[in-house]
């Protein structure tokens, strides 16, 4: 599971402007007016050979009583109570704020790692203001700029150092049995709490068809073959301009958490609707976050039927999930019950290839093969493979040792994973691939 660092403080202390320098893009909207960032927004960062999601949260203002103040700071509430550490902003520029201290009170509650950013310290004024902040208390405080990068590399040391003494949860068992995590995602009112309902065998979660009435995630277990699946069902996510005020502003983090909590995502999406743009970003929240995947087209009785509507449908799913052309997929009704039964077998057969470990023996042989039959093509010079291995399972990590890992276009990489998948049968489940510089053969 990825960790989750979430990046709090008042409104207008360059949170918005350090996580687009983390992120390396500008993703978050950056304003000189308070309260820019009204929503969550959360990105891959890798430091170090470590990828977490980081998180830039709305300002907290405990003072302002309106809907909309109160409906952001539950917001910013969720991101505090899932982060995994929290990065609590301060603006130098201004000084110590009676608002900080208030903030700083609530964070210490958490009971959380946390790095207090002392930013905007690239000026005479903010630097004076530099000691006010200690009193707050926090030991780990970093002098940062977002605007031009000062302190950022030696947070983000921090931020990894402090993430590895988490310690990643392991496989859980029960009575000896695996338990396999399985969250259902999809848009609002695809069907996900019918189809939890039936794959739990009781009514657990509320069925209506008014969209979103799932807010929060909710898990039952059940026992298959040898083995436990933990089902979690969750708030339908919406496009960010549909999000609505209160509770629903803030459903998609708890989305993501249970994207990241789980081993296998079942992405549920309509027959009569087809794939639509929010389905297309569901999937890639679930690739970056390397789950395994089972596409459940759900509502296939509402389908008229004739002799190739399947192979055509299939043919529609290829084109438009090209990249994922590993991804089974299941066409069911949840209303009805019609195959929901087949999803309990690809859950297994998922799992197994998400666990599947191949000897560095057979894996060095294959790199090789495919290396000399397809030799990569460097910018400047031809880069050479010297040693591979499989790092870890669920998901599956191979690590290549390379000599110029920086010539090494991704669409090799993309070359190199097919020739893995036309071995070993990794259905279901993305792979990655690291590339590490070595000069040894």
């Amino acid at each position: 599971m990825s960790h989750l660092v979430a990046i709090v403080g008042r409104p207008n202390v360059g949170k918005s402007t350090l996580f687009n320098r983390l992120i390396g893009t500008k993703q978050a909207i950056l304003s000189e007016v308070p309260g820019t960032t009204r929503d969550v927004l959360f990105s891959e960062v890798t430091w170090n050979r470590l990828a977490f999601t980081i998180a830039d949260t709305a300002g907290i203002e405990l003072d302002d009583k309106s809907q909309l103040a109160q409906d952001v700071l539950l917001q910013t509430k969720v991101a505090l109570n899932s982060a995994d550490l929290v990065l609590f902003m301060v603006d130098a520029k201004e000084g110590l704020n009676p608002e900080d201290v208030k903030a700083a009170k609530i964070i210490r509650k958490l009971d959380k790692p946390v790095v207090l950013l002392v930013n905007k310290t690239d000026t005479k004024s903010g630097q004076a203001n530099v000691n006010e902040f200690h009193s707050l208390g926090f030991k780990n405080f970093y002098e940062t700029s977002g605007l031009s990068g000062k302190g950022v590399g030696d947070v983000l040391d921090s931020i990894v150092k402090q993430l590895r003494e988490i310690k990643k949860p392991k496989v859980e068992k029960k009575k000896d049995k695996e338990i396999i995590k399985v969250a259902i995602i999809g848009r609002p009112n695809v069907g996900k709490s019918t189809l939890f309902n039936k794959l739990i065998g009781k009514k657990r979660s509320v069925v209506s068809k008014i969209p979103g009435t799932t807010r929060d995630t909710i898990n039952e277990q059940i026992e298959y073959l040898d083995k436990i699946i933990e089902f979690i069902d969750t708030a339908g996510l919406r496009r960010r301009g549909k999000i609505e005020q209160g509770i629903e502003k803030f459903s998609s983090l708890r989305v993501l958490r249970s994207i990241q909590q789980a081993d296998i995502c079942l992405l549920v999406t309509e027959a009569d609707k087809g794939v639509v743009a929010q389905d297309m970003h569901i999937m890639q929240m679930i690739l970056e976050s390397l789950k395994g995947t089972i596409l459940v087209i759900n509502k296939w009785d509402l389908i008229d039927k004739t002799h190739k509507i399947t192979a055509e449908f299939d043919k529609y799913l290829d084109s438009k999930y090209a990249f994922a052309t590993w991804m089974p997929r299941v066409y069911i009704s949840a209303l009805t019950g019609q195959r929901v039964d087949k999803l309990l077998e690809q859950i297994a057969f998922v799992w197994q290839a998400r666990n599947l470990k191949i000897s560095t023996k057979d894996l060095n042989r294959l790199i090789a093969k495919a290396v000399s039959s397809q030799p990569p093509k460097g910018r400047r010079t031809t880069p050479k493979f010297y040693y591979s291995s499989q790092r870890d399972v669920n998901p599956p990590v191979f690590e290549l040792k390379v000599n110029r890992p920086e010539e090494v276009h991704f669409s090799y990489l993309r070359y190199l994973e097919k020739q893995i998948r036309n071995v070993w049968d990794f259905t279901g489940t993305p792979i990655k691939i690291v590339l590490k510089k070595s000069s040894n053969k």
